[in-house]
């Protein structure tokens, strides 16, 4: 769909929506419904189980059978099924994932010194790496979005929201499950989830499932389809076993597990830089240093390709290619598995929950980042700067005696076959977190208190290979007084590579202390239609980080940092039924993201102490509106909000890393105001149609930015406030889906149909130009995509129901590039595009 339709394109299909309503509502006015209600959706986001509309919170809620409608197995999967939340796609990990939620971001960097600004809880458990976050999940009761900071019962790192996967329950009786599939790409699947029924008063359930498919774009250096970019073949069983303690409480256990190996998506080369001088810019009346690029374009264009065939390849262009050149045979493996024990018992007057938590995961990735192949040309080093340089030239060198000059003006520049740039990394992490609750209630009030702990430690292994390019002449002009020009003209190669390898060694441990109470008093008892409530939550963090290497040699002494953090977080929230099925809320909270370390900054000077970042600090102000109308047939909830953000946590190049190495790095921004807005609707038209969609706005403002680097030595850092673009946040985000459901004269067998559109506004990476040179040329494009399913299910087959499904992902085929990189003082710059259209068939039974 082109871009400029988007808009009016989903204008158009909502107000046909309200249309319809309309229609249904004057059809109906003088008789009965001829469809049933809208389901009660149950979440359970207030640590006990309420009906959704009754929360005075934004929040959303995917229950089991859309899940499986849309074929959702990872968080991946959810973006843009909320407003104001998207997740984009990890570099270089399989099962990596940047979480955006109103605006505030993950960031996209997966050092373990720095925490996810999104909170991802699996049963309760908080996922602490934003490259576990895209982990697999089976057999999911709902997914609840909980939008906005949710610093009191989901404390932890919660400033843009949380999301929380809650799998089913183990059953009683009997329950087998079986599904197969097969796509484009060779792209096959099954999955068996078995229920065998209580046993000895246990119940247990046993899931697995496999995936696999060829890559979606072909890298020309490898053969097999199996090992193309986009190849990727998984692996995940759960188990999970229940016992009830007399009639009262109950202990569950849980079990993970989960392999994702493949190659990911490819690089694609966008921006080449000419090294051409960029001097300070002046930004509010003060100078601020802009970042060097190296001289790439100039050195592509003489290079000699080892596979001919990539020389056209290494051309940047902002297009979609289905051939790349990965001279590096890229692959990533990540496993992670966990258990999960729940304890819980009702003692009448209050209730107890105990949560515990115990997670593993590895990452081995090893990455072309450039995508062109490997390439030959001149090559520097200290000791062949002049070779081919004129013997009456060298003659003024004192340092080369006169025997050597013409030895040395007859040698040949030497060369090198390298790459631009390619990674190989190597993490680790455990965590381990127990939680306990107890809550109760009376006529007039709800409450729960608890306490919240959290450890994890972690270890990266990396190494960079990069291909940097110098200007030669730079040398010459800048050293060699009156002779530079004529050392200049006489230059036998200009720009030359040197390979900069570079390793980032460090482990980490963190602790987590957090104690939380929220009460909701009830003026009038429960059925006045006044909720008034109020939380609030104290964290301890202390965080430690011991690195060994950040550059091309070992630390002859480790570098260390040690730093705590504690905040108090509160909340405060009003609830008022206006009448039947409407309500009113208003919402203002607190929010807290721990500061840390950023792994790749030098030490502090004349010291081998690290420093740390501050904490992000976030107010937040809400009020909303939520309604079921028309005999429960249209759900409408609408929200609007006011964040304040305090030493805003943003991801951003490292101006001052070590020549030819590559590094980002979290600063604390200063103050940043989010206002938006938040709509979400579901109808039902009639028995045979149903319509649900989302839209939300974002509208974001800096006001200060303390990131710009002055030239002028020791002096204080510059507000860049003005120029500054918001990372990985798309400002406008809608969907919107049309589903139909015909009873067939089959048994219970229905036919079912879904076509949904997405959409996401273009999202910028990086939060300036200045430090990303390339930073508006590599924005992301505006994400239009509709996916569409269709099926039979309650086929009758004896003791069992079958079911048959087509899905389409991406039916348009669009080809939208949706996250970038700026390697800033490397010269280059490029990114990922979307997944292609994919499609397939389902089959499956339940017995």
């Amino acid at each position: 769909m082109p871009k400029g339709y988007a808009h009016a394109a989903l204008q158009l299909l909502l107000g046909a929506s309200s249309l319809a309503i309309a229609g249904q509502a004057i059809a109906q006015s003088a008789a009965e419904p001829s469809a049933p209600g809208l389901d009660e959706i149950v979440v359970t986001a207030q640590k006990r189980a309420q009906n959704l509309q009754d929360v005075p919170i934004a929040i959303s809620a995917i229950g089991a059978e859309k899940i499986e409608q849309l074929g959702i197995k990872d968080s991946r999967d959810l973006s843009g099924l909320a407003p104001n939340v998207v997740i984009t796609q990890g570099t270089v990990s399989n099962s990596a994932a940047v979480f955006s939620m109103r605006g505030i971001s993950n960031g996209g960097s997966e050092s373990f010194g720095v925490d996810a600004a999104n909170g991802l809880y699996v049963d309760g458990v908080y996922i602490a790496r934003g490259g576990a976050m895209g982990l697999s999940v089976m057999d999911v009761e709902r997914v609840e979005v909980l939008r906005g900071p949710q610093g009191t019962l989901f404390g932890r790192n919660t400033t843009g929201g949380a999301i929380h996967f809650i799998s089913r329950a183990p059953s009683s009786t009997f329950r087998l499950k079986a599904e197969a599939g097969y796509g484009n790409f060779n792209a096959w699947n099954g999955k068996i989830v078995v229920d065998p029924g209580a046993i000895a008063g246990i119940s247990t359930s046993f899931a697995y499932s496999h995936s696999e498919r060829d890559g979606l774009v072909d890298n020309i250096l490898q053969p097999s389809d199996s090992k193309d970019p986009g190849a990727r073949k998984s692996d995940a069983i759960r188990a999970a076993a229940r016992i009830d303690l007399g009639g009262t409480g109950s202990i569950q256990y849980m079990f993970d597990w989960s392999r994702i190996s493949g190659t990911p998506l490819p690089f694609i080369l966008t921006n080449v830089s000419n090294g051409a001088a960029r001097p300070p810019v002046i930004v509010n009346g003060q100078p601020v240093v802009q970042t060097q690029q190296a001289p790439v374009a100039q050195y592509l264009a003489g290079a000699t390709f080892a596979n001919p065939a990539c020389a056209a390849l290494a051309a940047p262009s902002r297009t979609y290619r289905h051939e790349v050149c990965n001279n590096v045979l890229s692959h990533a493996l990540d496993k992670s598995w966990g258990h999960n024990l729940q304890v819980q018992n009702d003692f009448d007057a209050f209730k107890v929950k105990s949560t515990t938590g115990y997670r593993f995961w590895n990452s081995d990735t090893l990455t072309d980042l450039d995508g062109i192949g490997a390439f030959s040309g001149p090559a520097f080093s200290n000791a062949t700067l002049f070779n081919g340089m004129p013997a009456s030239l060298l003659q003024f060198i004192p340092s080369i005696p006169a025997a050597a000059r013409p030895f040395i003006a007859a040698a040949a520049v030497p060369s090198i076959t390298q790459d631009l740039f390619d990674i190989d990394n190597h993490r680790r992490h455990k965590q381990f977190s127990q939680e306990i609750e107890i809550s109760g209630d009376t006529s007039t009030l709800d409450w729960v208190v608890g306490g919240f702990y959290f450890w994890e430690k972690g270890s990266e292994d990396g190494f960079q290979n990069s291909g940097f390019i110098l200007d030669t002449n730079s040398i010459f002009l800048a050293n060699f007084g009156p002779l530079g020009p004529a050392f200049a003209a006489a230059n036998p190669a200009r720009y030359r590579m040197v390979q900069t390898r570079a390793r980032l060694a460090y482990t980490t441990s963190a602790e987590s202390t957090a104690v939380y109470g929220q009460f909701t008093f009830y003026p009038g008892g429960r059925d006045s239609g006044l909720r008034l409530t109020a939380g609030g939550r104290y964290t301890w963090d202390a965080k430690r980080m011991l690195r060994v290497q950040n550059g091309a040699a070992p630390l002859a002494v480790p570098e260390a940092g040690d730093a705590k953090f504690s905040k108090f977080t509160w909340n405060l929230m009003a609830g008022y039924d206006v009448a039947d099925g409407i309500n009113l809320y208003a919402r203002a909270a607190t929010g807290y993201r721990s500061g840390g370390f950023n792994s790749q900054d030098p030490a502090i000077t004349g010291t081998n102490q690290l420093g740390s970042f501050k904490p992000e600090k976030v107010t937040s102000y809400e009020i909303g509106l939520k309604s079921e109308l028309f005999d429960r047939r249209l759900r409408f909830n609408v929200a609007a909000y006011h964040n304040i953000y305090d030493d805003l946590a943003v991801l951003g190049p490292v101006t001052n890393a070590p020549v030819g190495t590559f590094a980002t790095r979290i600063i604390n921004a200063g103050k940043v105001v989010y206002n938006g807005v938040e709509v979400e609707t579901q109808a039902i038209l009639s028995d045979n149609f149903s319509l649900d969609g989302s839209i939300g706005y974002i509208d974001i403002k800096y006001k200060e930015f303390l990131a710009g680097q002055s030239p002028t030595p020791g002096a204080p850092p510059v507000n860049i406030a003005s120029v500054v673009t918001p990372g990985f946040t798309s400002p406008l985000t809608a969907n919107a889906a049309l589903n139909a459901q015909f009873p067939l004269n089959w048994g219970n067998a229905t036919l079912r149909g879904r076509i949904g559109y997405t959409h996401e506004d273009g999202k910028y990476n990086f939060s300036s130009s200045i430090g990303s040179p390339f930073n508006e040329q590599i924005k992301g494009d505006a994400i239009d995509l509709v996916d569409v399913q269709i099926g039979i299910d309650g086929i009758p087959l004896g003791n069992a129901a079958g079911e048959v499904k087509l899905w389409v992902k991406n039916l348009t085929n669009a080809k939208d590039f949706v996250r970038s990189i700026d390697y800033g003082q490397l010269g280059f710059a490029g990114g990922y595009y979307a997944e292609p259209r994919t499609y397939g068939v389902t089959i499956g039974a339940k017995f």
